[in-house]
């Protein structure tokens, strides 16, 4: 008997490896399973950010009601000037000259516990929103570029008494700016205090939606870096008479209407490859819409729609229930209630009947 044959185990085996065919049959099954597996992955990973954003917005709703219990019904003004350090305000008593930043209605609802900082941010914007106009002394909480309000570009004391950073943006019609004197709005109107009591359809009306995830846009110019307005709402009309600038129309003077008198098909919203290259598009000084501030940063099924101006919206309802559309529809459907709440004078919509062309299709 040979020694190969008394020890089996020790025979040489022969090992076959992978034919270079064989292993590009392999590689090209594996990319294909990635081909047909990443774009669901891609679309479970974003479904989870608008969730989250729409989490986040319900439970700032919260918030806002819990507020409105201690305030007698009352909603916060978006933003005002306080007096001192601690944040001491009064509607007559504010000072152009800002020594203190701003305080915005994010501090009104995480000063008392209600809801945190982080609640006021959204995954799908770059580092969670855009910064406040002063970020104050942490290096994180400013962006590239940016300058605060007295043109400094680096960290320093002044810092709003608002959430770091800011993803969503108020109603101007119910939570309006802080022009409570004729000194501070400039014109014959001023803003006033919102009751929760005095809309109409408050379950049906608008309180809060997202900021366009593009901070610069929302900024102003100013020298060589942008200055952030965060803090600033949001108002979908124009008054027939002055324009975007509600504060220069007689008291006596009707009314708002949403869109412009010549554009009632998409109320003025321009291509989103357009608003990325622009700024100030808060201020009525821009001409341009401010609806064109809102974000769309979410799926739309509207190939459409989706190509010529981006994507979906949460919207935050007064009853702090979250619905998600378009920003035309929005608008189309009049969730943005009927009045112009937060200001003096008449402040009544003229064109409340709905419109059902609510995809912005030329």
């Amino acid at each position: 008997m040979s020694f190969s044959a008394r020890f089996p185990l020790l025979r040489r085996s022969r090992r076959y490896g992978f034919t270079l065919i064989e292993l590009m049959v392999v590689i090209a099954i594996i990319a294909l399973l990635i081909a047909i597996l990443l774009p669901s992955l891609q679309a479970a990973r974003q479904h989870a950010k608008n969730v989250h954003c729409g989490s986040n917005l319900h439970h700032v709703g919260l918030a806002v009601a819990n507020y409105l219990f201690s305030s007698n019904g009352t909603y916060p003004p978006s933003y005002a000037y306080p007096t001192n350090e601690d944040g001491f305000w009064t509607p007559k008593e504010q000072s152009n000259t800002k020594p203190f930043g701003y305080i915005h209605w994010s501090h009104f609802m995480y000063q008392s516990g209600e809801v945190g900082h982080e609640a006021f941010q959204c995954p799908n914007a770059d580092h969670g929103g855009a910064p406040r106009t002063n970020p104050g002394l942490e290096p994180r909480d400013w962006e590239a570029g940016q300058v605060d309000q007295n043109g400094d570009k680096t960290v320093n004391e002044l810092e709003d008494k608002q959430a770091p950073r800011m993803s969503y943006t108020a109603n101007a019609t119910i939570m309006p700016r802080n022009k409570f004197t004729s000194g501070l709005s400039g014109g014959q109107r001023v803003n006033v205090f919102v009751k929760e009591s005095e809309i109409k359809r408050i379950g049906d009306t608008i309180l809060v939606t997202e900021f366009l995830d593009n901070w610069k846009a929302l900024g102003v110019q100013q020298g060589d870096g942008i200055e952030s307005k965060s803090h600033r709402p949001i108002s979908p009309f124009l008054h027939v008479g002055s324009g975007g600038n509600e504060y220069k129309a007689p008291p006596s003077a009707p009314g708002f209407i949403y869109g412009t008198p010549t554009d009632q098909d998409t109320y003025g919203l321009l291509p989103l490859s357009e608003v990325r290259t622009k700024v100030n598009i808060l201020d009525y000084t821009s001409g341009i819409p401010q609806i064109n501030a809102i974000g769309r940063h979410h799926p739309t099924v509207d190939a459409i729609y989706r190509e010529r101006f981006g994507g979906s919206t949460n919207f935050l309802f007064g009853d702090a229930h979250v619905e998600n559309m378009t920003i035309i529809e929005s608008v189309a459907k009049r969730k943005w209630g009927d009045r112009y709440y937060g200001i003096s004078g008449r402040s009544e919509v003229m064109n409340m009947s709905k419109v059902y062309n609510v995809n912005g299709r030329p």
